[in-house]
């Protein structure tokens, strides 16, 4: 395969935009409960840059103290995002609309370095930034997967470039530096710094024995990287305490949790019929793979790696299937590029039909899953707006939680609520979380709220208790009003009660 043209393709450009369009309906969504309430109001009119840099690190060390992981370089986006947008939700979501170009075009780059066509290209980036499962690094603003992608795959880039330029130095440097400000959001994107090593230390044409004389103090000085995670993960075992996050180890089950996570982050529900056709037409194919021999290490390697850095955890999300989805990503190019070098014929076209109806399912489920998680907030935002407003000083708001898959109320959310209003100006209203047996939950991010409860808050219709009298129901409805979210909220009734001294009927 002739070389790489050293001009840089302006169709990654178009195709990074193209791409990102698909979010373009989330522009309109407001403030989440998930991560918004502490970190999208800026600091203090009048805050000095020394103000500034004082709460960034006071934020940093109370995240190692409260939960145990180190993110200092996500904590200066978030800080950094804040002071520029201020509480507007428009300004937030259209940098991170931009943010997904930029991610989108990193993951398009990495693949044209990689020698991928551009077709196969397009079409894996695209079916990853639309995954629905792994989609909520973009439809929430400041989850650390999100804020990482660009650096970590630049990362590989770099180290992919470094291998073969005349002053490899400058690639080096700038992959070194891009993968600390990675390990800075999140700790397990160590999982990049061998597929960084392998891309950077075989190029193509080398022999492996010559690749290892040759490269061996470069990837030495790539795997220093690693320090960070290390050493933040001996401070974390010898500095444990309540309240962190206790990973038990690995385990089988939490492999398996991973798989299946993988499997969802894959779109196997919407691209599994097209995954088979096209193993099964790219049979003869798979011979040219032999001329992709960085892609098929860099890919397995990926994967390999970020499977191995969850292993320790007992739970999951689709965002813990990154940055091994991306490694997925790189090795279903591959398969599309033997798809796109198989002789033309009935099994290929047929491969291809099969292929873009599923990459357009993958597309409407990124829009539903957007237009969901906007019924979700616009619904708890109004919940914010009558309790900011009706609400009496030091009022108390029990709020009852449960599965928030069934549509019930999240225990985080409740978290959340309390921190918008405190951060719009009602701090004196406490939110006491309730379980779905109406039992105290105890949350280290809530302290606990005193006095009796003048608010009751719960998911759906609701029904009034004794002593407690209807004051709103909040309903919003998406999916073409088939399906709803909705709450009801109680207010206690007065007259109900006995006078001081009394019990309550």
């Amino acid at each position: 395969m002739s070389g790489l043209s050293t001009r840089f393709p302006r169709w990654i450009f178009g195709a990074a935009v193209a791409i990102s369009l698909a979010y373009v309906p989330s522009l309109t969504t407001p403030f989440d409960f998930i991560d918004d309430g502490n970190l999208v109001y800026p600091a203090p009119p009048g805050t000095t840059l020394r103000g500034h840099i004082e709460t960034w690190w006071s934020d940093v060390v109370a995240n190692v103290n409260h939960l145990g992981p180190f993110r200092p370089t996500l904590w200066a986006h978030w800080h950094l995002q804040a002071n520029l947008f201020g509480a507007d939700p428009f300004l937030w979501r259209l940098y991170r609309l931009v943010w997904v170009a930029l991610a989108a075009g990193m993951l398009l780059w990495l693949l044209r370095e990689l020698r991928v066509p551009a077709p196969t290209a397009i079409f894996a980036t695209a079916a990853a930034m639309w995954n629905p499962y792994r989609g909520e690094i973009w439809t929430s603003l400041t989850l650390s997967e999100g804020v990482a992608m660009p650096y970590a795959i630049f990362a590989l880039v770099a180290a992919r470039r470094g291998a073969t330029a005349n002053r490899p130095w400058m690639w080096d440097l700038a992959g070194m530096a891009c993968a600390l400000v990675a390990l800075g959001c999140k700790n397990t994107f160590a999982a990049i710094v061998p597929a960084q090593i392998v891309l950077r230390m075989w190029p193509d044409g080398l022999a492996l024995r010559e690749a290892i004389r040759q490269n061996t103090l470069r990837c030495v000085l790539l795997s220093f990287s690693l320090a960070l995670p290390v050493v933040h993960f001996i401070y974390f075992k010898l500095n444990w305490h309540a309240g962190q996050y206790q990973p038990p180890g690995p385990n089988f089950a939490q492999l398996g949790r991973m798989l299946s996570g993988l499997k969802g982050a894959m779109g196997m529900d919407f691209l599994g019929a097209g995954i088979a056709a096209a193993v099964a037409c790219s049979a003869r194919g798979f011979a040219v793979l032999r001329e992709y021999r960085a892609a098929l290490l860099c890919g397995a390697v990926l994967t390999a790696a970020g499977i191995v850095v969850y292993l320790p955890m007992d739970m999951m999300s689709g965002r813990y299937t990154l940055p091994a989805a991306w490694g997925l990503d790189i090795l279903f190019a591959l398969l599309l590029t033997a798809v796109l070098r198989t002789s033309i014929g009935w099994r290929r076209t047929a491969t291809w039909v099969v292929l873009i109806v599923g990459l357009i399912a993958v597309l409407c489920a990124c829009v539903h899953r957007q237009e969901k998680f906007q019924a979700r907030a616009r619904m708890l935002w109004d919940v914010v707006h009558h309790i900011e407003t009706t609400a009496p000083p030091n009022a108390t708001i029990a709020w009852k939680t449960g599965d928030t898959a069934r549509g019930e109320l999240g225990v985080e959310e409740g978290i959340h609520m309390q921190w918008h209003l405190a951060r719009r100006g009602r701090s004196d209203v406490r939110i006491a979380l309730l379980d779905s047996d109406e039992q105290p939950v105890s949350r280290v991010e809530l302290a606990p709220a005193d006095g009796k409860a003048l608010f009751r808050i719960v998911a759906g219709e609701g029904k009034d208790r004794q002593g407690w009298e209807t004051d709103r129901s909040f309903s919003v409805k998406y999916q073409f009003g088939r399906k709803r979210f909705g709450c009801h909220v109680s207010r206690l009734d007065v007259a109900s009660v006995r006078a001081p001294g009394g019990n309550d009927r």
